[in-house]
């Protein structure tokens, strides 16, 4: 009996292994296509066919960050660049879905998470400035700077936040350097190379930093 139970259980794990290998295969190149198709976005309906495309693959393989983390951070972006649709609401409600999910997964990049939580509430305050913008202020400021601890070399938190305090009156803005930090960011940014597996978007923040009054 426990020989015929050995064998019963190693039949199922040499079962059990080609299809798992199998998974990971389709996830992959599911990744790869819809990482593809994001990097050739022009427009908003080709950016919300890529939302679409990363949010199957989340619903697919749930226990994999990367396409939850894509989701969260597409539904954010659709919301700014049309940012009078009347999607918007819906696009954060399921940005804010996503990113709550991401925070349970061990393996997410914690700096990249953080640094999306800061993007989101940039988000929320450019629809309701008066409201969010006194609620939200210092939530973004400490998100960004939480993903600068976790991991001094990603570029993103560096650049939001220039972009973010930029656009901030005057008596709310730091004494942090735009100028030095857009250098830091270029820096930064010109280590990294498109990836399937980390995300890599953001540089185009470098081109909205205006150091003149510096």
């Amino acid at each position: 009996m426990k020989t015929l139970s050995l064998l019963a259980v190693m039949l199922t794990l040499s079962l059990a292994m080609p299809l798992t290998a199998q998974d990971e295969a389709a996830y992959t190149r599911a990744m790869e296509v819809a990482i593809d198709q994001f990097d050739k976005v022009q427009n908003a309906a080709d950016l919300q066919v890529c939302k679409n495309s990363f949010e199957r693959i989340a619903g697919t393989y749930d226990k994999q960050w990367l396409p939850t983390y894509y989701a969260a951070y597409l539904n954010t972006e659709l919301a700014f660049w049309e940012m009078n649709s009347d999607q918007n609401s819906m696009r954060l409600e399921e940005a804010e879905k996503y990113l709550k999910r991401l925070e349970e997964m061990e393996d997410a990049d914690k700096s990249e998470v953080e640094n999306l939580w800061g993007y989101y509430y940039m988000c929320r305050i450019s629809q309701d400035p008066e409201t969010m913008g006194q609620q939200l202020f210092q939530p973004t400021i400490t998100k960004l700077e939480n993903a600068m601890t976790l991991n001094p070399e990603n570029p993103r938190p560096v650049i939001l936040l220039a972009f973010f305090e930029q656009n901030l009156p005057s008596f709310l803005q730091s004494k942090r350097n735009r100028a030095e930090d857009k250098i830091k960011a270029e820096a930064l940014f010109s280590k990294e190379q498109k990836n399937y597996s980390k995300p890599y978007w953001g540089k185009y923040f470098l081109q909205m930093i205006n150091t003149d009054s510096e």
